[in-house]
């Protein structure tokens, strides 16, 4: 009898694989009709088969031809899924020029705005989100809060500069927000409260929020008390969560499988006197309704999500006594996940939380066969293979999407994940004692070592040498071709055929001559003008140096043009970055920054905006290629043309009213480079 397939051992991802394949053919073709012809192609496909496979040298013959239906079926539920979640396109009387009414369903604060994510209600408008920012800030407001605005909505678009991340993408695919609108002092009313269950959670976990930053522990823990048991890491400051990063321990910052694995084993632990009044099966389900509770209390994340529906078919197959096989419960974790939010696919989070997992569990094999007798050793022989197995099966995705490779996170890991269970059972019984208004000095006092703990453990394996890499750039070919390779070697791993250990070699080869070929093709001299929000930079590099002039009069932050740039700094290899001071000289092979004036790879270029242009004798015509105006330009083209000869204006992204310089450039048939609409300019 023949042994059965990898496919009979975890059927769903029949299923699940063109479920993906057809969300991913959704991006490029919108369209509802086409697979619902696919389904009713599928449907005669396999009503054929049957009526083929009645006799037994028929359904001999034609048994293994009934997974293409099935397959068919998947692509079509999946592309129409894809469709059905798309977020809906406004016509321009419906976001233009008008009231609109909508719930908030999610607000954040800074300094000085408000982010509110915004459902619409208005009946004669299909059911969306929009993105709002204001600027100031209203304390009052809540999720739940029903709002009325003037709309002038716009579709979210990316700034255009090269190497950027897809913001539009992250918003439409992760939020499901296709426009957004920035609105001044007052133009956003309160007009009632109406809120539902998850409005209410957040409500909730604002309200908890508020209590641990009113408490006695240090700033760092309350911000780690709140990403870990609240699930809101985006309190958790940047060069914290770099440094996470660098050592390669940055899941552990946000809310994940392993969380809820934690929580999961706490809570079968405390209920185990239910085993003596032979309760088991209600020890399976009080824990797995604890942690469906606790996903929907931290706001469904997909990672979240993931766990609690693998956890839960596991529990299921231990109470109606089936056999559970870990990789099929995870493939259905994530059919049940893209089934409701088909975008998800698109989401880092997701990516790595199920690559991660599904590595883990496939390579099972190898702390199995190392095992002895001693648990202490197999307990660190199988951290230690775990770890590296989720560092191998991520880091090419990490290095695309955060462009760091750590080599140490496998003694990060080690020095950490012991001491974090313990750190979320305090955490969770110091959120009891905090919502009841009660303090205990001592559970502040642990919390605080604990944290301290974690944090010398980051700091100490990110200053051994050679711990992580950064600026590492990796095309979306070469994460494809790396996946090849791991796919390669676990079957190797398992059937011990040596022609699959060849294909990996190969699979390498072609992927060491792609990062080549990639890294032949990028230029190592060369210049941008950047668009952005807040100024205006103009960057020269040339063979891993970086000459940055902002001319907006403003003191630069080199942490966050790093930040915002890092796609481009690491597929040009700068590691070094210089920042030219308003005032100051430098001549560079190919580049002269005097400012308000620059001559970089033989383009004349100055920038004016402060207003010390208009004290300028007009006679001296000064000859130009590019004219920059900055956020702080105020004046008419004109007189820019009496005191200089320029070939185009370039209107920086930060400039707030550009509608009369365009109309006066078009009137003067000047030609204008708008970065806010246009870009980046490359030279």
């Amino acid at each position: 009898m023949p042994s059965p397939s990898a496919l009979s051992r975890i059927p769903v991802v029949r299923i699940l694989v063109p479920f993906i394949l057809g969300i991913a053919v959704h991006k490029l073709w919108h369209c509802w009709w086409a697979p619902l012809l696919l389904i009713l192609a599928a449907a005669v496909g396999y009503w054929r088969l049957s009526a083929l496979s009645r006799t037994p040298q028929g359904s001999l013959r034609w048994r293994s031809w009934f997974i293409l239906p099935l397959a068919i079926c998947g692509f079509s539920l999946g592309w129409l899924a894809a469709d059905i979640h798309c977020p809906p396109r406004l016509a321009d009387s419906q976001r233009m020029g008008r009231s609109l009414t909508g719930r908030v369903s999610n607000l954040d604060y800074t300094d000085f705005s408000m982010r509110l994510i915004i459902d619409v209600l208005d009946l004669d408008l299909p059911r969306c989100k929009v993105l709002v920012s204001t600027r100031g800030c209203d304390y009052t407001m809540r999720a739940g809060d029903l709002v009325v605005w003037p709309a002038e909505l716009h579709e979210v678009g990316n700034a255009g500069n090269p190497d950027e991340m897809d913001y539009a993408g992250y918003l439409l695919d992760s939020e499901g927000i296709r426009y957004q609108q920035h609105l001044a002092d007052g133009q956003i009313v309160k007009a009632g409260h109406h809120p539902t269950l998850l409005t209410r959670l957040a409500n909730i976990r604002r309200d908890l929020q508020l209590k641990v930053f009113n408490s006695r522990l240090s700033p760092a823990t309350q911000r780690f008390v709140v990403a870990l048991i609240l699930g809101n890491s985006d309190m958790i400051d940047k060069g914290t969560r770099q440094e996470f990063s660098s050592a390669g321990v940055a899941h552990v910052l946000a809310l994940s499988g392993l969380h809820v694995g934690f929580i999961a084993l706490i809570i079968w632990w405390m209920l185990f006197p239910l085993d003596y009044l032979r309760l088991k099966k209600l020890r399976l389900v009080i824990t797995l309704a604890a942690i469906a509770l606790f996903a929907v209390f931290t706001g469904l994340s997909p990672s979240v999500l993931r766990a609690t529906i693998m956890i839960g078919f596991v529990f299921a197959s231990l109470i109606f006594h089936r056999r559970s096989v870990s990789l099929n419960a995870l493939a259905m974790a994530a059919l049940v996940i893209l089934v409701f939010n088909p975008s998800a696919i698109y989401s880092v989070g997701f990516q790595l939380s199920f690559i991660t997992v599904g590595a883990v569990l496939m390579f099972a094999r190898v702390p199995q066969a190392l095992e002895s007798r001693y648990r202490i050793i197999n307990y660190f022989t199988a951290t230690v293979i775990t770890s590296l197995v989720a560092m191998l099966a991520t880091v090419a995705l990490s290095a695309h999407y955060f462009h760091t490779i750590s080599f140490m996170s496998v003694l990060a890991n080690l020095l950490i994940l012991p001491v974090l269970p313990f750190f979320m059972v305090l955490g969770g019984l110091f959120l009891l004692v905090t919502a009841a208004g009660m303090e205990w000095h001592v559970l502040d006092w642990m919390l605080d070592a604990i944290y301290r703990y974690i944090h010398w453990a980051t700091t100490a394996v990110n200053s051994l040498p050679l711990s992580h890499v950064s600026g590492v750039w990796v095309s979306t070919t070469g994460v494809v071709l790396w996946f090849v390779l791991m796919v390669l070697v676990l079957l190797w791993l398992y059937r011990r055929e040596y022609r699959y250990l060849l294909c990996a070699g190969i699979a390498l080869i072609v992927l060491l001559g792609h990062s080549l070929w990639v890294d032949a093709r990028t230029p190592r001299r060369g210049a941008v003008i950047f668009n952005a929000f807040t100024s205006t930079p103009i960057l020269y590099y040339d063979h891993g140096t970086a000459t940055v002039w902002i001319p907006d009069d403003e003191e630069p932050d080199s942490a966050a043009f790093v930040r915002y740039h890092a796609g481009f700094l690491a597929r040009h290899s700068i590691d070094k970055l210089h920042f030219v001071n308003n005032g100051d000289t430098l001549r560079l092979d190919g580049a002269l920054f005097k400012p308000p004036y620059a001559f970089v790879l033989g383009r004349r270029i100055m920038a004016v905006g402060s207003g010390r242009w208009k004290s300028m004798n007009p006679t001296s015509r000064l000859e130009l290629d590019d004219l920059i105006v900055t956020k702080r330009f105020h004046g008419n083209v004109a007189k820019l043309q009496e005191l200089y000869r320029f070939d185009r204006l370039i209107i920086s992204g930060a400039a707030h009213d550009i509608g009369p310089l365009l109309h006066e450039c078009d009137s003067l048939h000047i030609t204008v480079h708008d970065l806010s609409a246009q870009g980046a300019i490359i030279y």
